[in-house]
């Protein structure tokens, strides 16, 4: 991939990102969540987790870039515990992976 290109492209995640930002706030404020479709959030999810372990596979372990306010912790525990479900890992696989060398 050419330099111009991955910055086109890049400069478009962001203007995508900031915008998907805007309407999250808007569907939860008017508490339209279940309006939502699930594979919608669940490609949303698997977008967030791709770039997220891409970055930490071609940089090292980074500090997970979530402001303090950003998530509760109902929030936190509900999305860890849908993904653990998801990747049907328990609590003993997750400590294993979390110890692992990067």
């Amino acid at each position: 991939m050419t330099e111009p290109i991955a910055a086109a492209e890049l400069a478009e995640l962001q203007g995508l990102v900031s915008r998907l930002g805007e309407l999250t706030r808007h569907v939860t404020e008017r508490e339209l969540g279940a309006e939502v479709s699930d594979e919608q959030i669940a490609d949303v999810l698997y977008a967030a987790a791709r770039l997220f372990s891409a970055k930490q596979d071609r940089v090292g372990k980074i500090a997970w870039p979530i402001r303090e306010d950003a998530l509760n912790a109902t929030e936190t525990v509900v999305l860890v515990t849908a993904l653990l479900d998801a990747a049907d890992v328990n609590l003993f696989d997750m400590a294993i992976w979390y110890r692992r060398a990067v």
